[in-house]
């Protein structure tokens, strides 16, 4: 439902806009979140990597948010292959977690969960650097945490992320163990299936790949309302295999 997705980022901040300058009940602090968390969220799902990387903070955002922007823009630049802006916006992401540790909301950094968006921001910094098994042993570390600790209903599994690392790397019967992995805590997601179904096919896997495309054109309406090009390749290979 991506339309209704995007509809919700443009809601998120007529929102914000609207808001009263001083509120007591919490709600600014949430608006302020939504603010940073829904548009990293958005473009990182949809893969729109130059978009991730070109997100901005909102005016006088406390740097507890700001990590979530520069979170984002690290990933998105690391998948453009851009070095120099990843490493950038991994400055400017280790800055603003400094910061935090020295404001008032330094709590937010405390606990199992806060150290996974600094284990990817340096995880695809070393991926971008060419240093392979640093990023993916980074990662692997991020996503063995998360399995154990948990994670926010909404979050990108890590170790579907430590997946995409691996399809990149040429080595795709990794990548596929990872997806499925994944979605043994996480199902059904998007990414997730259709990461599998890439790996799958790489590895010469058709049997495998046609399932899991199958079941991405299933619980997509057939890709009726989409024209995402992972849901193209499903059609293709799920048409080409007579389902």
């Amino acid at each position: 439902q991506d339309e209704a997705a995007k509809q919700i980022l443009v809601k998120s901040k007529q929102v914000l806009a609207s808001a009263p300058a001083n509120d007591d009940t919490g709600m600014l602090e949430y608006y302020g979140f939504a603010a940073a968390h829904f548009p990293a969220l958005y473009n990182l799902e949809m893969h729109h990597w130059t978009e991730a990387a070109a997100l901005e903070p909102a005016a006088n955002t406390p740097a507890y948010l700001q990590m979530i922007t520069y979170w984002a823009r690290t990933i998105g630049s690391a998948h453009a292959g851009d070095v120099e802006a990843t490493r950038r916006n991994a400055q400017l992401f280790d800055d603003a977690e400094a910061a935090t540790l020295k404001s008032k909301y330094a709590y937010t950094l405390e606990g199992k969960r806060s150290g996974y968006a600094h284990g990817e921001v340096h995880a695809w910094l070393a991926f971008v650097e060419k240093k392979n098994d640093e990023a993916v042993r980074q990662m692997r570390e991020v996503a063995d945490t998360q399995d154990q600790g948990g994670k926010a209903e909404v979050d990108i599994p890590a170790r579907e992320m430590l997946a995409e690392m691996l399809v990149d790397l040429k080595q795709p019967e990794n990548a596929l163990a990872e997806y499925e992995k994944s979605m043994k805590i996480d199902p059904n997601r998007f990414n997730g299936l259709a990461g599998a179904a890439q790996a799958a096919e790489m590895a010469h896997q058709s049997a495998k790949a046609n399932s899991y495309y199958a079941q991405l054109l299933k619980n997509c309406d057939g890709g009726k309302h989409s024209d995402r090009p992972e849901l193209q390749s499903a059609k293709t290979e799920v048409a080409k295999n007579g389902e």
